[in-house]
């Protein structure tokens, strides 16, 4: 498994290089044909487009930079990694798009107050058609790759693909228009200055969040969540992210009478549980705040039962050894894990030493409450034809074992074999 996603991360990171690589090639190409074809019919605004483009061939080649260096191993200077290139690169980016945007709106300005005749042609036209249609295709390409990979500097290049979109469509309708109004080309060109600055200042709050260490609710919501599945307490919890990742920093509460093997275990199951669940994930950090609880602790299989502490929801008779429940109507085999009563068995060595059906307490019509009375009657073993999925996992969870028997056995049939196989 952990082989399997090194493979993945290092496919995932080739796969995003290789985006800035084909983005810097075609960036380089259409600055260098809108630079001639700018120059040839005067048009200040297609040559700040040419400018914004040539900008573009290092925005890429910047964000392959971060990619890269992102990917190097955790070393002992740097013990969280590389991560946070990928947004140092991004924060790069976006300072060269606001750079960008001010001088193409300067450049504007200037053409606004000493306009110049712009030659109205068909090649200048056609040339930013292909760059609109070029930049979207990019852009997409971007946007997709970095959401998949929560790529901060892909994304933020996708964003200047975005602006490169709507730079041409603002130069392609200031070629249409010069040809009624002197004044379109150096009014597009400020627009489309302005316009970058302003993408630069919302991708910049963006990239400032990361490297300010902002939290991350939504993963601070699940991990709430499967402690508490889990009877979990949490005093503290903290998540931030670096890069592409979140890391997390969890103190929980567990009874001091614990020995240290057992909050090792705990804390080693919790650990994995959290990470297999939530793969944004990178690294969680446990610490322990011992206190005195007065219920027993029922962790996942998470669910051995930690500790004999007083006060936690006990019902039946005193335990004799491994404890079956089979569920029961009208004295045979229940279709249905949640019943209205339980036979309940002891049984130590192949001997039956409890052998009593008890009526379950905690049955309520269209909620049976079958787990409830399982955890509470202290099963390790629970006998049945059927059961859901959710309902299986909610007690292997907790350690405790399903097995599903053949519809056409009988209740005494199945105590001979559970006899027999406790031999």
């Amino acid at each position: 498994m952990i082989e399997e996603a090194e493979e993945d991360l290092l496919e995932n990171k080739m796969t995003q290089e290789k985006i800035s690589i084909i983005s810097t090639l075609v960036n380089l190409l259409l600055a260098v044909f809108k630079l001639i074809i700018g120059l040839t019919v005067h048009s200040m605004a297609l040559i700040a487009d040419a400018i914004h483009s040539g900008m573009d061939v290092f925005s890429p080649f910047i964000a392959f930079l971060g990619i890269k260096t992102a990917k190097k191993p955790v070393d002992e200077k740097h013990p969280y990694g590389y991560y946070r290139a990928e947004t140092l690169a991004g924060f790069v980016i976006a300072f060269i798009i606001a750079l960008s945007g001010i001088a193409i709106t300067y450049k504007g300005i200037n053409q606004f107050f000493k306009p110049q005749a712009v030659i109205f042609t068909f090649w200048a036209i056609g040339l930013m058609i292909v760059s609109c249609l070029v930049n979207e295709g990019m852009a997409r390409l971007k946007f997709y790759y970095g959401r998949k990979y929560e790529s901060i500097s892909l994304v933020a290049d996708a964003e200047h693909s975005r602006v490169d979109v709507v730079s041409s469509l603002g130069v392609l309708l200031g070629l249409i228009l010069i040809k009624y109004f002197i004044y379109a080309d150096a009014i597009v060109a400020i627009l489309i200055g302005l316009y970058i600055i302003w993408e630069s200042i919302k991708l910049g709050k963006e990239i400032t969040d990361s490297l300010l260490d902002v939290s991350n609710k939504d993963i601070e919501n699940r991990i709430r969540k499967i402690c508490s599945v889990h009877k979990i307490e949490i005093s503290e919890l903290k998540t931030r992210k670096i890069g592409a990742f979140n890391f997390s920093e969890i103190k929980i509460k567990l009874p001091p009478k614990l020995k240290v093997e057992d909050v090792q275990k705990i804390t080693g199951i919790l650990e994995e549980r959290l990470l297999k669940n939530i793969p944004e994930l990178k690294q969680i950090v446990i610490s322990i705040e011992a206190y005195q609880m007065a219920r027993t602790v029922i962790l996942p299989k998470f669910g051995e039962k930690i500790g004999k502490l007083e006060g936690f929801e006990q019902i039946g008779p005193k335990k004799l050894g491994e404890r079956i429940i089979i569920p029961l109507k009208k004295d045979e085999v229940s279709d249905r894990f949640g019943a209205v009563q339980y036979l309940v068995i002891d049984i130590k060595e192949g001997k039956i030493l409890t052998r009593e059906t008890l009526k379950n307490p905690y049955f309520e019509g269209d909620s049976p409450h079958g787990a409830r009375f399982a955890k509470a009657i202290r099963t390790d073993k629970v006998f049945l034809y059927q059961i859901g999925e959710n309902a299986k996992q909610n007690l292997e969870n907790f350690g405790i074992e399903v097995e599903i028997i053949p519809p056409e056995k009988k209740l005494e049939d199945i105590i001979e074999e559970i006899k027999t196989s406790e031999q």
